[in-house]
């Protein structure tokens, strides 16, 4: 099958969920024996340079950049409020120079499926129909509206709320009046899945969560250093900011008192500089780290306190490969088929937060049994090779239908 993917950004390193959200699809493509070329922005925020890369990742495909400056500008922020009913969201990834490469792909090579990675890469949808006979399916990570949603109904200045506000009707609008322009959707859980049907989709779709490669992530635990929490997430994404925060102001001193040795560290790439002020008293703000799976491995408990947000977290499905003990809100683990107090410990407030916590710090036999089981159930139902072979019929499925019964 040939495969064209579309992405509004380079998938390495992988020292994020974003990142690995689209490189384990691009990995899992290739190892089926798909014929795979990605288009892909090199924007500003993720920057690479691509001949530094790892020949293993240059390999995966035929890799076309498109430089991007896709810096949040203030002044143009104001201007697409003041003068614009578009998505600001969406704005920001429109390219002529990303729209004249992607047409002479299209007209080079017939693809069979173009996938389109996120809604911010659907304005190039008109691009592909007018190219090329392939059929266009959109890959939906999240409910992109929901996020700032939720972001907006928690803030306390009215301001900032009313321009959040703002951002999510409009993102809303363009995710919710763009679905059915596709001749299929892929979701990461089914509860996006009933979201967009709520919402009048009438397309094909199927439910793929990422796909992990168990054969990469091996449980390792003569690394683990006892006392010790990790958060570890992209730091530019506002629900992760937000959850962080939450957690040193509202847990962290409480459950201190209680576990003098108790040591949180904090890591993520671009971290807010504001965010290393709150180092001390326990609490090791790491920002961007060299090997992700290295740090996740000396955690005794990784937390996951998330308000905000929507689709599945990639890190948590790797944490549990690893066998990790993981505290986390519902929204948090939503969309992985965990069961509390089994494969993973739930917590909403900051009373449940520290009664969690301190309940499997006392407990290390609980967390072993929880590690044990978290790791089964990514080999049970996360597998990538086998997410990916479902994912592949259902692209057959939609290649011989134009419009068929809805899938999951």
């Amino acid at each position: 099958m040939k495969i064209l993917q579309l992405m509004n950004r380079f998938p390495w390193p992988l020292k994020d969920g974003g990142a690995l959200g689209y490189y384990n699809f691009l990995k899992g493509y290739h190892d089926a024996g798909c014929e795979l070329t990605v288009l892909t922005f090199n924007t500003s925020k993720h920057y690479i340079e691509f001949e530094q890369l790892p020949e293993h990742v240059k390999s995966l495909a035929s890799f076309h950049l498109v430089p991007l400056d896709n810096h949040i500008k203030p002044l143009a922020a104001l201007g697409n409020l003041l003068f614009s009913s578009q998505s600001y969201h969406v704005s920001r990834f429109i390219s002529k120079d990303f729209e004249k490469a992607l047409a002479e792909l299209l007209k080079k090579t017939e693809f069979d499926v173009v996938v389109f990675e996120s809604i911010f890469m659907a304005p190039y949808l008109k691009t592909v129909q007018l190219n090329s006979r392939a059929k266009c399916v959109l890959r939906a990570h999240n409910v992109e509206y929901e996020i700032w949603q939720r972001l907006a109904s928690k803030t306390t200045n009215p301001l900032k709320r009313y321009y959040l506000q703002i951002l999510a009707k409009r993102l809303q609008k363009f995710e919710m009046g763009s679905m059915n322009a596709f001749d299929a959707l892929t979701f990461v859980t089914q509860t996006d899945a009933l979201h967009f049907k709520q919402f009048g989709l009438q397309q094909p779709y199927h439910v793929a969560p990422t796909g992990i490669d168990t054969h990469r992530l091996n449980p390792d635990y003569t690394k683990l250093i006892p006392q010790t929490i990790l958060h570890i997430g992209s730091m530019d994404w506002m629900p992760n900011q937000e959850a962080v925060e939450w957690f040193i102001k509202e847990v962290w001193p409480s459950l201190k008192k209680q576990h003098s040795e108790l040591l949180f560290k904090i890591a993520g790439r671009n971290m807010p500089t504001h965010f290393f002020a709150y180092q001390g008293n326990g609490i090791d703000v790491l920002g961007e780290v060299e090997d992700a799976i290295e740090l996740m491995q000396t955690a005794t408990l990784m937390i996951v306190p998330l308000f905000s947000g929507s689709g599945i977290r990639v890190k948590i499905l790797e944490g549990m490969a690893l066998g990790k003990c993981i505290v986390s809100t519902q929204l948090g683990y939503c969309g992985i088929d965990a069961q509390n107090g089994k494969h993973i410990h739930q917590a909403e407030t900051a009373s449940d937060f520290i009664a969690v916590i301190s309940n499997l710090l006392a407990n290390p036999l609980l967390i072993k049994q929880t590690s044990i089981a978290a790791r089964l159930l990514i080999e049970e139902q996360y597998e990538s090779k086998a997410v990916i072979q479902k994912l592949l019929s259902f692209y057959q499925s939609i290649k011989k239908h134009k419009n068929g019964t809805h899938t999951i």
